[in-house]
């Protein structure tokens, strides 16, 4: 008799299991190759960059993996990299000089903010939006340089 009543609830619990992991493997909207788009973008002083791609891949579990290349007006050429979770944790870049880690937070499907660092205060801090039909995507912040702050306002479209 104790089976009979056993086997609905474990049917329920598997079924809110398996519901569970699927929300956890849903796919990150910021995962894509992005290409800015100067012509949508700017920044309060200074030049944009000639060209700058963002390549943001799946890291496991909630998680990415972030690259960028960009090309300045002063012919220079840079970009960074670091896999990071969407806790708000601090993780590791890499060839970036002005800032060492970076946190994100996923504040809903579409909108991540995400905060670059130089010994733990932060230098960068940025709203990045995929557009709701997964196109576009805008990162809009502030980088603080000293005492100098420049607001920017940077649109990319997926490749």
């Amino acid at each position: 008799m104790r089976n009979e009543y056993n086997r609905p609830m474990r049917r329920i619990s598997l079924l809110l299991l398996i519901t569970a992991l699927c929300a956890l493997a849903a796919p990150i909207s910021l995962v894509g190759t992005w290409k800015l788009n100067p012509a949508k973008s700017h920044f309060s002083h200074g030049d944009l960059p000639v060209s700058l791609v963002l390549t943001i891949e799946p890291d496991g579990t909630g998680g990415i993996k972030y690259t960028s290349k960009n090309h300045l007006v002063d012919g220079t050429s840079g970009g960074a990299s670091y896999q990071a979770k969407l806790d708000g944790k601090d993780f590791p870049v890499t060839g970036a000089p002005t800032y060492d880690t970076v946190s994100i937070q996923q504040v809903n499907p579409n909108t991540f903010r995400i905060q670059m660092k130089k010994g733990g205060a932060v230098i960068v801090d940025t709203v990045y939006t995929v557009a709701s039909d997964g196109k576009s995507l805008t990162r809009k912040g502030t980088a603080t340089k000293g005492s100098d702050t420049n607001h920017f306002e940077e649109w990319f479209d997926r490749q």
